[in-house]
C-alpha cells in the first residue's frame, strides 16, 4: 500500500509540475517594414518551478528570425511587462533572479500597449537577451495568474505582455524635419485585446503517458505484494 502510494505520489507530481505556456509577441509600435504587425518578434515561455512561476522573454534572432542579422553590439531586452490575473497581488521582493541593476514598477505604460500592472527594466548597458526571472512566495499561484490584459489607452492594442527591444538595425523614420537616421528600438506586444489570447502550448502528451504509466506501475506492485 505504502508503495502504490508512492508511486501516484510521483504520478501526480510529474503531472503537476508541467504548467507551461508560451505566447508570441507578434505587434509592434515601429509599423514600418520589415517591423510591421503579425510577424513573431518575441516569445513569452511561463512555466512552474517547484512552488515558483518562472519568466523566460526570448528576441527572435536566431537564423530566419525576425531580429536575425539585425542585432547591434549591445542588443536585447530593456524592459518587460505583464499583468497580474484573478486577483493576484506581489511585491518587488517577489521577483527574484533578474539580471544586476534591473527594478520592478507597478502600474507603468509601454509605448502603444497600454498600463501594465508590473514592469522590469534595466538600463542600455545592462539589456538582456534572453531575460529570465521567477516569481516567488505567492500562494496559490500559476502561470494563469500572471496572463490579463493591459488597461488604459493603447494605440496599437492592449496586450498580455510587451516588451522595449533595442540596439537592431531597422528602418528608416518618415523625414518630417525632427527625425534622423535609422530606427533603432521599438516596443513588441502579444495580443490585441480581451477574447483573442494566443493560445498557450499544452501539456505534452508524452508527460501525462508518463505519469499514467508510473501510477500503473504502483498498481501491479501492489498487486504483487497481496499474491
Amino acid at each position: 500500500m505504502r508503495l502504490a502510494s508512492l508511486y501516484l505520489g510521483a504520478a501526480l507530481a510529474v503531472t503537476g509540475q508541467s504548467q507551461a505556456a508560451s505566447y508570441f509577441l507578434d505587434q509592434t509600435n515601429i509599423d514600418q517594414a520589415p517591423f510591421t504587425d503579425g510577424t513573431n518578434y518575441l516569445t513569452v515561455n511561463v512555466g512552474t518551478s517547484g512552488n515558483d512561476v518562472t519568466f523566460d522573454v526570448d528576441a527572435l534572432n536566431d537564423p530566419g528570425q525576425s531580429f536575425a542579422d539585425k542585432e547591434l553590439s549591445n542588443f536585447g531586452i530593456q524592459s518587460f511587462g505583464f499583468n497580474l490575473a484573478n486577483g493576484t497581488s506581489l511585491e518587488s521582493d517577489n521577483i527574484t533572479g533578474l539580471p544586476a541593476g534591473w527594478n520592478v514598477d507597478f502600474n507603468r505604460t509601454l509605448n502603444g500597449f497600454g498600463r501594465f500592472d508590473v514592469v522590469v527594466s534595466g538600463t542600455g548597458s545592462n539589456r538582456q537577451e534572453p531575460l529570465s526571472f521567477s516569481i516567488t512566495d505567492i500562494n496559490g499561484d500559476t502561470p494563469d495568474s500572471y496572463h490579463a490584459p493591459s488597461t488604459g489607452t493603447a494605440d496599437q492594442g492592449n496586450a498580455w505582455y510587451a516588451a522595449h527591444v533595442t540596439d537592431f538595425s531597422g528602418p528608416e523614420p518618415a523625414m518630417n524635419g525632427n527625425q534622423n537616421g535609422e530606427i533603432t528600438s521599438g516596443y513588441f506586444g502579444g495580443g490585441d485585446g480581451p477574447g483573442v489570447a494566443p493560445a498557450p502550448v499544452p501539456v505534452p502528451g508524452a508527460v501525462w503517458l508518463f505519469g499514467s504509466a508510473i501510477a500503473g506501475l504502483g498498481l501491479i506492485s501492489r498487486r504483487s505484494r497481496k499474491i
